[in-house]
């Protein structure tokens, strides 16, 4: 059903793994929780391509996004930081333009502001992988929320729980 089907060199462990009950009848869904959903990733565009999904998906549903997931891709060429942080206003024009995507220009710009806090993040740290799941402090969800939505744009309380849980960094356990 999805045309490039892995996110960028996750750690992924499907066949074993539970499907949850919200991906449960759904073939798109149930892909998802199986290999991607809550699972640990270990390269800076994946991570980012996360955190940006969850930013797109802001008001609207996961399936929504998912269907989108190749055409976001491409238009953000295939989440590459670099590439997204050099975006100017006539990319920003051009990607509004799409109707292949979610076209909010708000989440547009943040995603582009967000890949820039990103590469300060990386020099600094080494890696934004390594700042987020090593450096970033604590376990508590209320701590995690307020540092992530300091930290970048448009990430409000429950993309930033989304995104914390979508990358295993907490699981769904702990916030219950």
């Amino acid at each position: 059903m999805l045309q490039n089907g892995e996110m960028l060199s996750m750690s992924e462990k499907s066949g074993s793994r539970k499907v949850p009950e919200w991906a449960k009848g759904d073939a798109l869904m149930e892909w998802y929780a199986a290999t991607i959903w809550g699972q640990k990733i270990d390269d800076d565009d994946a991570l980012f391509e996360i955190m940006s999904l969850e930013l797109f998906q802001a008001g609207l549903n996961w399936k929504m996004i998912l269907k989108r997931r190749d055409a976001f891709r491409k238009v953000f060429k295939d989440w590459n930081i670099d590439t997204v942080a050099s975006f100017g206003v006539a990319k920003v024009n051009q990607i509004l333009l799409d109707a292949s995507i979610i076209r909010n220009q708000r989440k547009i710009e943040a995603c582009i502001a967000n890949a820039n806090v990103i590469q300060d993040i990386q020099k600094e740290h080494g890696s934004f992988c390594h700042w987020f799941y090593e450096e970033l402090a604590g376990d508590d969800l209320g701590d995690l929320q307020k540092t992530l939505r300091k930290t970048f744009k448009f990430i409000g309380p429950e993309i930033a729980r989304m995104w914390l849980m979508a990358s295993g960094r907490i699981s769904s356990e702990e916030i219950d």
